[in-house]
């Protein structure tokens, strides 16, 4: 694979996060029953199509470059197959190859009490085991959900995701997903609950339970993504536990945008406690071991660059992905991003990354709705 054609792949990956791609209902049910397809366990991106209906959730572009799809009906660029090859086209002219992502070998498993195991976990890009404990979150039962998310009406379909997870479950499939894919890294979430105390609780439990199930000695080689509980001295517990990547994810920046698109993070957590949290948990790993992310495209990009440098100067490695309309969200189709700023905000990213001495999460066959990996090794 020569620089030339991994540069064309994540020029690709970039023109796609920011423009999605249009359905194409014909070539996604030829290959239905080999690729991995949209989950539904915490977003919905693609607009106009049933969710019913398998669709991929990522392609692998030339070079492993992985890349989230988003089916939006105005999109300029289609995926098509000619002649037994996979292509992507920008108005009908091709720019690229692509493939499709087989589903992972662990779905054809059912856990001990008959749960299907796809119902319980994915994995997000090449191989990194994803789940959430919770597809759900609480604050839209207070009516204040985070502006972007549309978690709610997502996880509403037939054969939906199951809702909660118990750790004895994700347990199971942690072993399966280990002894028949390649995992080399996991991502936990747990959705949002009105109690940080118990979501946190939650995921030590996870934790606990999965621990000897993965391939790592006992750590856990990924990202751990909640919010932090009321009392900092429990988040001793992620260190003592080798959580190697814990992340309290901030989205916006700064508190007067928080407080405005994540409302009930905002009331029941706190803009500053969450700083605070990220804080001591960097008194306990050093610096450039914890993460926080937040969403490209939803806050003026000045903003965003603040809070990334903030992040930074603070031992906390930042990230973003790109921002997508999400279906049903409060924001849906209102934002629309732009080359220029996405460009320009992680050429940003990667200078703190040098300067500090980071490196961006996971990498380009992993993260698949982000472009820190491909800024940060000179593809863009």
């Amino acid at each position: 694979m020569s620089e030339f054609d991994k540069k064309n792949s994540a020029r690709t990956k970039l023109d796609l996060l920011v423009c999605g791609i249009q359905d194409n209902a014909a070539l996604f049910n030829k290959f239905c029953s080999y690729f991995k397809e949209e989950h539904y366990a915490y977003d919905n991106g693609n607009w106009g199509v049933d969710k019913d209906r398998l669709v991929p959730s990522e392609i692998m572009l030339p070079g492993d470059i992985v890349c989230k799809l988003h089916i939006r009906p105005d999109s300029k660029y289609e995926l098509f197959e000619d002649n037994g090859t996979l292509l992507i086209t920008k108005n009908k002219k091709e720019i690229s190859e692509f493939s499709f992502i087989q589903k992972p070998k662990f779905w054809q498993f059912e856990t001990s009490s008959g749960i299907p195991m796809k119902s319980l976990a994915q994995m997000y890009g090449k191989n990194c085991l994803n789940f959430n404990i919770y597809s759900g979150c609480e604050f839209h039962s207070k009516h204040l959900p985070c502006h972007f998310c549309s978690v709610s009406s997502t996880v509403k379909r037939t054969n939906p995701v199951k809702i909660k997870k118990s750790p004895s479950e994700l347990a199971e499939v942690c072993q399966a997903a280990s002894k028949n894919d390649t995992v080399d890294y996991i991502i936990i979430t747990g959705g949002s609950y009105l109690d940080s105390d118990k979501e946190f609780m939650t995921h030590l439990n996870v934790i606990d339970a999965i621990k000897s199930c993965l391939p790592w000695n006992g750590d856990i080689k990924g990202n751990i993504s909640m919010m932090p509980p009321k009392d900092f001295n429990l988040l001793k517990c992620l260190y003592d536990r080798r959580v190697s990547n814990p992340s309290f994810n901030m989205e916006v920046w700064p508190q007067e945008n928080f407080d405005r698109i994540c409302p009930g993070k905002s009331k029941y957590v706190g803009f500053s406690h969450i700083i605070d949290s990220l804080k001591f948990l960097v008194s306990l790993y050093g610096s450039g071991a914890v993460w926080s992310n937040f969403v490209a495209g939803l806050t003026p990009l000045e903003c965003l660059k603040d809070g990334f440098l903030f992040m930074a100067e603070n031992g906390i490695v930042p990230g973003a992905n790109i921002y997508h309309p999400e279906v049903s969200s409060l924001i849906e189709n209102s934002i629309k991003v732009s080359h220029d700023y996405v460009c320009r905000l992680y050429s940003f990213a990667a200078e703190l990354y040098v300067k500090y001495n980071y490196k961006p999460y996971f990498n380009e066959s992993i993260l698949r709705n982000s472009l820190a990996n491909e800024f940060y090794h000179g593809l863009l």
